[in-house]
């Protein structure tokens, strides 16, 4: 007797534990994460890095679903989702977040940063936190995402700023490259990021800018053979979260919040380094499918930065302080 008792116990107990792993806990809040870049691109691996990290330091409370791809719409109108709540977090462009907040317009300033460490001296500090806090509306600022170097791509060969003028160059839709490339002696055509394929194959345009990833992935490459590493702009990205989605994460602890905000710098440092290996291995794919990288000389690139220089005349006091500052950040 006392054996079938304890063989009835054991079965209880097994019956139970099966039901408990069977029966998962359901998350208290589902949010959703939008990203216009393609599930394998860096900054949606690191988006799901991101919402893994939540659901783990969360307890499984909150899960995030992450939509890359462009399901959930274009940049501009995810953005636009974020702001009005219907989307919780994005990761978001400089280029396209200073049509809204031109604070940022500083950041897109040609030769900025000389390196890629120069820049994370700089957004990993002070400077880093004072643009992230600029965020604190509709959308809150939460780390920052790593975009590489812009540099132009050509149908035709160019070595020189000479060889740019006159050439019709598709640019970021935002007023600050426009007047970059004016300066440089180009002619900017601003068309949706899609349609740069087929104006590249029609050759109604000479060439377009972005950087090494996304001129490989889109197969620019296969059009513009040519590219001219003058990296005139590094464009950092931010992720971030909408307020409705704060207030409703602190309805359910308010700790959670700072859960959010360390994996949300955990996922952009994992990012950062995603984006290093993919950069390194898009120059060495372009090189071995055929395209031709110019390497400018130093001497070469002080007449482009000549070029340009009249955009830092233009400051305000407020903003050359804030460069001054970003400079003095070059060790």
């Amino acid at each position: 007797m006392k054996k079938v008792l304890l063989c009835l116990l054991a079965m209880v107990l097994l019956f139970s534990c099966a039901k408990k792993t069977a029966e998962k806990e359901e998350p208290l809040l589902v949010l959703r994460y939008g990203d216009n870049q393609p599930d394998y691109y860096p900054t949606t691996r690191a988006a799901r890095y991101f919402s893994q990290l939540v659901e783990e330091k969360s307890g499984g409370r909150i899960e995030i679903e992450v939509y890359g791809d462009g399901r959930l719409g274009s940049e501009n109108d995810v953005f636009r989702m974020v702001e009005y709540g219907g989307v919780d977090f994005m990761r978001i462009s400089i280029g396209t977040l200073s049509a809204f907040y031109p604070e940022f317009q500083i950041l897109q300033l040609p030769y900025l940063f000389s390196s890629s460490e120069h820049m994370w001296n700089v957004l990993d500090g002070d400077v880093g936190e004072y643009f992230l806090s600029i965020l604190d509306g509709d959308s809150i600022g939460l780390s920052w995402f790593d975009a590489g170097a812009r540099s132009i791509y050509t149908i035709e060969k160019i070595d020189t700023l000479s060889d740019l003028q006159g050439k019709i160059i598709r640019t970021q839709e935002n007023d600050k490259m426009e007047e970059i490339f004016s300066l440089l002696g180009a002619s900017t055509i601003q068309i949706p990021y899609g349609s740069v394929y087929s104006e590249l194959m029609k050759k109604t345009i000479d060439g377009a800018e972005n950087n090494f990833p996304s001129y490989m992935y889109t197969g620019h490459s296969d059009v513009a053979r040519f590219v001219f590493l003058d990296e005139h702009m590094r464009l950092p990205e931010i992720m971030m979260m909408s307020r409705k989605a704060m207030e409703e994460i602190a309805e359910i602890d308010e700790g959670l919040l700072d859960v959010i905000k360390e994996a949300a710098i955990e996922a952009g440092r994992f990012e950062r380094e995603l984006w290093r290996e993919e950069e390194e291995k898009a120059k060495r794919d372009a090189l071995s499918s055929g395209c031709i990288v110019t390497y400018p000389s130093y001497e070469e690139i002080e007449r482009w930065k000549d070029a340009v220089s009249p955009i830092y005349s233009d400051l305000s006091s407020e903003n050359k302080a804030i460069v001054d500052k970003i400079r003095a950040l070059d060790k």
